[in-house]
């Protein structure tokens, strides 16, 4: 065999295996967009189409403590407005009493976050 035919033997078998790379490259973008589609409404619940919005509710009733200055009862509005936006539609609920959490230790505070998160 000739220095030549070795080189483009050498050159076949390097532009083949570029193929193939590619050629594996574009199967996987492909399956891996067939999956993002196939999985992309599992979390999500079936709405029934709206003809049209309905009318806000009114904001619930927020019962305070006594001793409650006007800067508690804004904070309080505040944090019943933020709970009722993240709630269902249709669930009633009330804010009987807003309390300051300090001084916990590490592993509640850890617990506290998962729990907020983990509806995401």
């Amino acid at each position: 065999m000739s220095i030549w035919s070795n080189l483009g033997f050498g050159l076949m078998v390097t532009v083949i295996g570029v193929l193939v790379v590619f050629f594996g490259l574009v199967v996987l973008i492909g399956l891996i967009k067939l999956m993002e589609a196939l999985t992309s409404n599992l979390g999500r619940k079936k709405e029934a189409p709206k003809a049209a919005p309905a009318p806000a509710a009114p904001a619930p009733v927020v019962e305070a403590a006594p001793a409650v200055s006007q800067d508690s009862d804004a904070l309080i509005a505040v944090i019943t407005a933020a709970v009722s936006a993240m709630l269902e539609e249709g669930s009633a609920f009330t804010v009987r009493r807003v309390r300051r959490v300090s001084n916990t230790p590490a592993w509640s505070k850890s617990g506290r976050e998962e729990q907020v998160y983990s509806r995401f």
